[in-house]
């Protein structure tokens, strides 16, 4: 009855927790990665989700182009999206769920590894709500830590009842028949993990630390024991290694170069290890992006900072080794399952990321416990017992509810990114981010708050050491974009010639700037820039070069089938139902509209104006559509609504005048 009031109150607090993140929308990575996936929609070959990296739709047929190999992260997206749709809040649940399972399998780890509810209980709680996590919770494209971090439980739970504290440590290495299942769906959840995150490939030295610190008899013996119960695990990883290297082409890549030496690479591990260790301790000013600054030498106070923290740590460990195995477990717990994230050649563009905390922090909610038990032993007698309880509830109720202010942080790009900002000033992402929302509003008073981000950006890109090429491209590329939205497109092709100059090679300038050419009727230019872009990447992910061929071939080379074929194209590629999408069905419409094809526009423009129903254009084209199958009366209200939103649109004053004149 205990442990099932226990549960109880693990789910309610996690639901309480995490129940404003319902309502959150796609944010950052979430609308590339997931909306504008077309592997995940129905119809499309599950075999791509499961042969290639999680941006593979980008680049058929090619070896992996980063080091996400997460199969079952797509795979469970897509399950969502056929069992519920591919909504925003449908994966949100999901992604409760999982950090549901993930508190409850942490609480049965806990269970075995203590055999006393009264700490498994208190670590699950801290777990189940420690404000760290919210960034994994609350943010869809994260599910590979709660997915990751779930089978690793799963899989070192199913260990712990094989072999642990619950069964006899001092026999040998035999596992009874009525055990083999256990340990075979052991391996199978670590199995699992690997194809969920490849930073479960920490879990088998996690096992080995287990029975170096809480198996009885000598050093020597323990070690020799630790070595044979990971050994199965070992051997686990290895196959995935291989499979691994066969559908990435590489173990590992690089993401970005920091030209630092061993010796800078290892100051570096050192500061960050502190630097997470502070987060799990003081849980404050929590952040979707921290600026990273190396370490490039020992005088830097980070270095030394860093170096004494873990030199403490490692004596902590050694004493705590033979008297408190326990808590020397806890600490080892947080140090293995954080090795994965001290590579930081290998990491995304933020090196230093909250949601790398998530496996770790059971370890260290287990370790915040243990202390706290060790420390009530030694109050004296009438100091009261139930201190400690009313101290675990006011640090729940202080995370319960710093949680869930975090979940509306999370809500859309443009809170998520401004919210940011006031904690990363100097972050030249963030800035571009900031930039790149406030042109999508389409909002022309922001024109001038957003050309001066986008500077901003370029000016801390072009700071950092080396200096950042990713942000300097995006930010060129978002600002000539604004120019040549304003129609000032001699400033937005200088822009371009300055991008030209750092990243000379980078095909997107190609399409950059025939898009541009396009757009200012140079379109001779323009053709042979987007030909050599389209014959580059002729999957052409986001369908930006197949719209331009469009543009070009209906507007100016009236090539009407041909660019028939390009809107098509690109709108089979870009399958988010967003503003460019409305473009491509407003593009479409009107290639059958000078086709004669009356239905066929008619059928693109409802959709474009369903997208975007308050553009103004979309509805006087949809009207210009209706008139020519001779429907007046619809073709009026949507002269009506075109005047509505734009009452002096020209366009739109034109077909209301022909409407009443016919």
């Amino acid at each position: 009855m205990r442990i099932a009031i226990a549960v109880a109150t693990l789910c309610a607090l996690v639901l309480i927790a995490y129940a404003g993140s319902l309502s959150n929308g796609f944010v950052w990575d979430d609308n590339q990665q997931i909306v504008m996936n077309p592997d995940l929609q129905p119809g499309a070959p599950w075999s791509h989700l499961f042969s290639s990296d999680v941006w593979g739709y980008r680049h058929r047929d090619q070896p992996g182009h980063t080091n996400y190999y997460r199969p079952l992260q797509m795979a469970s997206y897509r399950l969502t999206a056929e069992w519920l749709g591919l909504q925003s809040r449908s994966l949100h649940i999901l992604s409760v769920l999982f950090a549901l399972a993930a508190v409850l399998a942490a609480f049965v780890v806990y269970l075995k590894l203590t055999r006393r509810l009264a700490f498994a209980f208190p670590a699950a709680v801290l777990f189940a709500v420690h404000p760290v996590h919210s960034e994994a919770v609350d943010w869809i494209s994260a599910l590979p830590e709660l997915g990751c971090a779930t089978f690793v439980l799963v899989s070192f739970g199913l260990f712990l009842s094989v072999r642990g504290p619950s069964s006899d440590w001092t026999a040998p290495w035999l596992v009874s028949p009525r055990r083999w299942p256990l340990f075979g769906l052991s391996l199978l959840a670590f199995a699992a993990a690997l194809l969920w995150k490849e930073t479960a490939m920490v879990l088998p030295v996690i096992v080995a630390a287990c029975a170096l610190c809480l198996e009885p008899g000598p050093f020597k013996e323990r070690l020799i024991s630790s070595l044979k119960l990971s050994g199965p695990f070992w051997c686990v990883l290895a196959g995935y290694l291989v499979l691994r290297f066969r559908m990435l082409g590489s173990l590992s890549m690089r993401q970005r170069i920091w030209e630092l030496t061993p010796v800078q690479v290892a100051l570096n591990a050192f500061h960050l290890l502190a630097q997470y260790w502070w987060k799990l301790i003081v849980p404050l000013h929590l952040n979707a992006y921290y600026v990273f600054t190396p370490v490039r030498s020992f005088a830097d106070p980070r270095a030394i900072v860093g170096i004494l923290f873990v030199a403490l740590a490692c004596v902590a460990v050694c004493y705590a080794f033979g008297r408190a195995p326990l808590m020397a477990f806890a600490v080892l717990w947080v140090f293995i399952t954080l090795l994965p994230v001290m590579n930081i050649y290998a990491l995304g563009r933020n090196v230093f990321a909250e949601r790398y905390l998530y496996l770790p922090s059971v370890g260290f909610c287990l370790l915040a416990v243990v202390i706290a038990a060790a420390a009530a032993k030694r109050l004296p007698q009438n100091v009261p017992k139930p201190l400690f309880s009313l101290l675990l509830v006011a640090v729940a109720v202080l995370f319960s509810r710093e949680t869930f202010a975090r979940n509306s942080d999370w809500h859309d790009d443009a809170t998520l990114f401004r919210k940011t900002l006031a904690v990363s000033p100097d972050a030249p992402f963030v800035h571009f981010m900031v930039a790149a929302t406030d042109s999508d509003s389409h909002n022309p008073a922001e024109s001038e708050s957003t050309e001066a981000h986008y500077l901003q950006a370029i000016a801390l890109a072009r700071n950092e050491n080396p200096p950042d090429s990713l942000d300097l491209a995006r930010s060129y590329k978002g600002l000539a974009s604004l120019y040549s939205d304003r129609g000032d497109y001699a400033h937005a092709l200088q822009v371009l010639r300055q991008w030209r100059a750092i990243v000379p090679n980078d095909l997107q300038l190609d399409v950059e700037e025939g898009l541009i050419l396009l757009k200012s009727g140079r379109w001779q230019e323009a053709e042979p820039l987007l030909n050599r872009a389209y014959a580059a990447h002729p999957q052409d992910e986001d369908g930006n070069v197949l719209n331009a061929l469009g543009l070009l071939a209906w507007e100016y080379k009236r090539h009407l089938d041909e660019a028939e074929r390009y809107f098509t194209r690109a709108l089979a590629i870009h399958t988010a139902k967003d503003d460019f999408q409305a473009s491509l069905h407003n593009n479409l419409g009107g290639v059958y509209g000078d086709l004669q094809q009356f239905p066929s526009a008619l059928e693109q423009f409802e959709a474009a104006t369903a997208i975007s129903p308050q553009d103004a254009g979309y509805h006087t084209n949809l009207a210009v559509a209706l008139a020519e199958m001779n429907r007046y009366q619809e073709a009026a209200v949507e002269v009506k609504i075109a005047l509505k939103i734009a009452p002096d649109y020209p366009p739109a004053l034109a077909v209301l005048q022909r409407l009443q004149h016919r």
